[in-house]
C-alpha cells in the first residue's frame, strides 16, 4: 500500500505524518516500522479505515470508513513513568476532543483510558463511549525505548441527515457501552482529521508537563480530576466476584483505589483486575 508521507506542526514541534487510505491496523504498522528502525523520534499515522482496529483486552474497535479519526501516535524515548504516561494520554485526547466545542463538561476519563459522554448526569444510565486508546509499548530488554498510543474516536455519522440516529456496525454490542460520536452530539459534520491537530498539541504539552520536576504528581492530580465514577457507590466484578464499592482515586503506578460497602476495607487493583458492571 502507498503511504503519504508528509508534516504536521504543533506549536512546539513539527513531525512527521504518515497517510494511509486504510489498513488492518494503525498500532501493528507502528510496530512494524519501530522493527525496521526506519521510524523517526515521533510520526504520527492515520487512516481513513480500520479493517482490524484494536481495542482494550483484545477487543476488537470498530471504525467505519472516512467517518471515524484512527490514528496512532510513536514517540521514541518516551518519558520514564509508563503509567503516567499512560494518564497524560488519556488527558491529552479528553483536552483535544474539548477544542472542538463547549461541551466539555460532559467529558471524562473512564479509568484506564476511555472517553465518555454524559447526556445527562454524569453516572452509568447516561454515559456513551466516544473515543477509545490502546498504548502498546516497544521494550528492549528493560528499557522502554518507544510508546504507541493508539486513538479511535467517533467523529462522523452513518447518516448526512442531522438528527438521524447512528446506525452503528452490530460489531459495536462488544463494547460494554453505547457509542456516541462528535456529529451526534454537535448535530452537524465534521471531518475526523480536524481533531489531529488539537489532540497532538495536547500530547505535547502533556509530555512537556510530565518532564517538569512536578510534573508525575500534576499529571496524576489531573488524570484524577477528570475521572469518571469517582467516589460513586457502584457494582464492579473484581476477578469474577460482583462486589459493591467506590473508586476513590488512580494511584501513580495507574493502580485504582477502592473502597468497599461490605467492610470499608480499601484495595489497590490494576484495572486489567477490574470490570465496571453497566446494569
Amino acid at each position: 500500500m502507498n503511504a503519504n508521507i508528509s508534516q504536521i506542526t504543533s506549536s512546539s514541534r513539527t513531525i512527521t505524518r504518515i497517510y494511509l487510505p486504510y489498513i488492518g491496523s494503525t498500532n501493528d504498522y507502528a510496530m512494524n516500522l519501530l522493527r525496521t528502525k526506519n521510524m523517526m523520534s515521533e510520526t504520527l499515522i492515520v487512516t481513513d479505515f480500520q479493517t482490524e482496529g484494536k481495542g482494550q483486552r483484545g477487543k476488537h474497535w470498530v471504525s467505519r470508513p472516512g467517518k471515524d479519526l484512527c490514528l496512532s501516535w510513536v514517540l521514541k524515548n518516551p518519558p520514564k513513568h509508563p503509567t503516567v504516561f499512560n494518564m497524560a494520554c488519556a488527558l491529552s485526547v479528553l483536552e483535544g476532543i474539548r477544542k472542538v466545542d463547549s461541551f466539555s463538561s460532559r467529558l471524562s476519563i473512564k479509568w484506564p483510558n476511555d472517553i465518555l459522554y454524559s447526556t445527562g448526569n454524569l453516572n452509568l444510565n447516561h454515559s456513551k463511549k466516544l473515543a477509545g486508546i490502546l498504548i502498546e509499548n516497544h521494550w528492549r530488554g528493560e528499557i522502554w525505548t518507544a510508546a504507541i498510543v493508539g486513538i479511535g474516536i467517533n467523529v462522523g455519522r452513518n447518516n448526512k441527515i442531522v438528527g438521524e440516529k447512528y446506525n452503528f456496525p452490530s460489531q459495536i454490542a462488544e463494547f460494554a457501552l453505547p457509542p456516541i460520536s462528535v456529529a451526534e452530539i454537535l448535530e452537524t459534520e465534521i471531518e475526523p482529521s480536524i481533531l489531529e491537530l488539537p489532540i497532538l498539541e495536547a500530547l505535547h504539552k502533556r509530555i512537556q508537563t510530565l518532564n517538569r520536576d512536578n510534573g508525575v504528581e500534576k499529571t496524576v492530580e489531573d488524570f484524577n480530576s477528570e475521572l469518571f465514577g469517582l467516589n460513586q457507590s457502584r457494582q464492579f466484578d473484581i476477578n469474577g466476584k460482583i462486589r459493591y464499592g467506590k473508586l476513590l482515586r488512580v494511584d501513580k503506578d495507574g493502580r485504582g483505589v477502592f473502597v468497599w460497602d461490605d467492610n470499608g476495607k480499601t484495595s489497590h487493583l490494576n484495572s486489567s483486575e477490574v470490570v465496571w458492571c453497566w446494569d
